[in-house]
């Protein structure tokens, strides 16, 4: 099992990144409003979630599977909660764990 950590911008509630970990293309968007964060993923140009409320140490790919991603993406934090930009880098850090 490989972890990858991918870097967020602090400081920034709304804003789009790419990154390619273990052959999957992915395209994370990431939009903050009321306290709370919300994320599109796309992987290998496949929607798996729009608009999916991030909270912390909760899989956000599990219930996705089906859709082709092979690997998990969550938010850790030692608090847990609601994630919010404020703590990006920090308080909220973004892992992907792939599988092998």
């Amino acid at each position: 099992m490989d972890i990858y950590e991918i870097p967020l911008q602090n400081n920034a509630p709304n804003f789009e990144i790419t990154t390619v970990i273990n052959d999957e293309n992915l395209k994370i968007k990431i939009r903050s409003l009321d306290n709370k964060t919300y994320m599109d993923l796309t992987c290998n140009n496949t929607i798996i979630f729009q608009g999916l409320r991030c909270d912390a140490n909760t899989s956000l790919t599990a219930s996705f599977k089906y859709k082709g991603i092979k690997g998990d993406l969550m938010f850790f934090s030692e608090t847990g909660g609601s994630v919010f930009y404020t703590g990006f880098g920090s308080e909220f850090i973004l892992y992907y764990k792939a599988d092998n």
